[in-house]
């Protein structure tokens, strides 16, 4: 298998309703992207009026473009007034702060390093040294980097903590994005072989970096973000890695449920809606639907249904209450019924290669491709209805973040502001 890795709410016109992705995100600063693929890792928009027709060559509808100082293919978090994003060579890893109205740079910050991380670390171009996206509880911003350096700054850009955890043994880059909960900082750190064991789920003071519990896990390297979601009248911390996904209580690490899924390298990160966990692996193995009230291992007991068509390798899966949409890195859209996995269409898009994960605004579906273009889709049950065709300008590898009235995407060398 030749790995390519990559690194987005209301929903009448869908019939959607998403209460446990809601309840997730409740504690949540208001404006606020805080994660990859925002609030509970949906990709879902909480706001409808942002734009679908852009050009970044001719400027129509970019508010502003401010070149990021370092590479990375970190996606844009948001709090409030400012952006933030990662950048990292061989030498440097950095936090960068944009003010949200005008994309000034209001600071940049090196992170501190070990002797240890120093050393020359396993990566591919497509993941690089800055892979992993920010999280941000609304107090502190964490960001993590290929070589295990994880730091989080004030929001005023003063250290609060930084340590490392070590070079991971990982044969593409360590690219897992981390995670908040509350006063919890998630950090999946996946890497070896299953038989080493030496893959960590950690939970941090975001304050502090103080641990607050450690959970082994017998899986091999991972690319895949964890999720937190309120299911069974319980809030669940969501991994998957092969061949597990592996539910946890994020008060504590304590593992819930487990389920056998899928096979070899796993980027994709998990998606829930109404009860369910959707996970996919690679475009090899099926995408799992998961009932999330289990107790143990419930591989024989809660599969709601597998599906093998058209599955993604590197794209992560958007879920409605209705639809399960499924995107491969070649372009191919497949949408499918999310409660009984019945395939409703598929929808080429062409010569159309991608990395980026869809994202929901109402009814309309946005997809990013690495050449910079956008589709934008209107999927329902009868088909795939190409509503027009944007251009941001430069190649796009990052998933975007949207607020009110606006969306914000990294580019390959500038952060762009998408606003009517």
């Amino acid at each position: 298998m030749t790995f390519r890795l990559s690194l987005g709410i209301s929903l009448v016109a869908l019939m959607v309703a998403l209460p446990q992705v809601a309840h997730a995100a409740d504690r949540e600063p208001p404006r606020s992207w805080p994660c990859f693929r925002g609030p509970g890792g949906s990709g879902i928009s909480a706001y409808e009026n942002v734009p679908d027709d852009w050009d970044g060559k001719t400027g129509k509808n970019i508010a502003w473009k401010t070149p990021v100082p370092l590479p990375g293919k970190s996606s844009p978090i948001v709090s409030g007034n400012r952006i933030w994003l990662t950048g990292a060579d061989e030498q440097h890893r950095q936090v960068f702060c944009f003010e949200a109205a005008t994309g000034k740079l209001l600071w940049q910050r090196d992170v501190p390093s070990t002797p240890e991380s120093q050393k020359p670390i396993k990566l591919n171009e497509d993941t690089g040294y800055a892979a992993s996206t920010m999280a941000t509880d609304g107090r502190f911003v964490a960001a993590m980097f290929a070589n295990g350096d994880l730091a989080a700054f004030d929001l005023d850009g003063k250290l609060a903590w930084s340590q490392s955890l070590g070079i991971p043994d990982n044969p593409y880059g360590h690219a897992a994005s981390l995670a908040v909960h509350e006063n919890l900082l998630i950090v999946p750190f996946d890497q070896s072989t299953a038989k080493k064991a030496i893959s960590k789920l950690r939970g941090l003071d975001v304050a502090t970096g103080k641990p607050l519990w450690e959970q082994a896990r017998a899986v091999p390297s991972s690319w895949s973000t964890p999720i937190v979601v309120h299911a069974a009248d319980r809030d669940q911390l969501i991994t998957s890695a092969s061949p597990w996904v592996i539910a946890y209580d994020p008060k504590d690490g304590v593992e819930l449920w487990k389920a056998k899924c899928s096979q070899g390298d796993v980027a994709p990160s998990p998606v829930f809606a109404a009860g369910t966990v959707y996970a996919a692996a690679t475009d090899s193995s099926p995408v799992c639907a998961i009932r999330a009230d289990g107790k143990g291992d419930v591989t024989a007991t809660h599969f709601l249904f597998k599906v093998e068509d058209n599955t993604p390798d590197i794209c992560s899966p958007l879920v409605t209450d209705d639809f399960l949409i499924l995107l491969t890195s070649e372009g191919m859209v497949t949408n499918y019924d999310a409660k009984k996995g019945e395939k409703y269409w598929e929808e080429d898009l062409g010569n159309f290669k991608c990395k980026a994960s869809p994202s929901l605004v109402g009814k309309l579906l946005y997809v990013f491709g690495e050449e910079g273009k956008c589709w934008i889709l209107e999927p329902s049950k009868a088909g795939c209805k190409r509503v027009r065709q944007a251009d941001l300008g430069e190649p796009c590898h990052s998933s975007p973040a949207f607020q009110d009235g606006r969306i914000y995407v990294r580019g390959q060398k500038n952060l762009i502001c998408i606003q009517k």
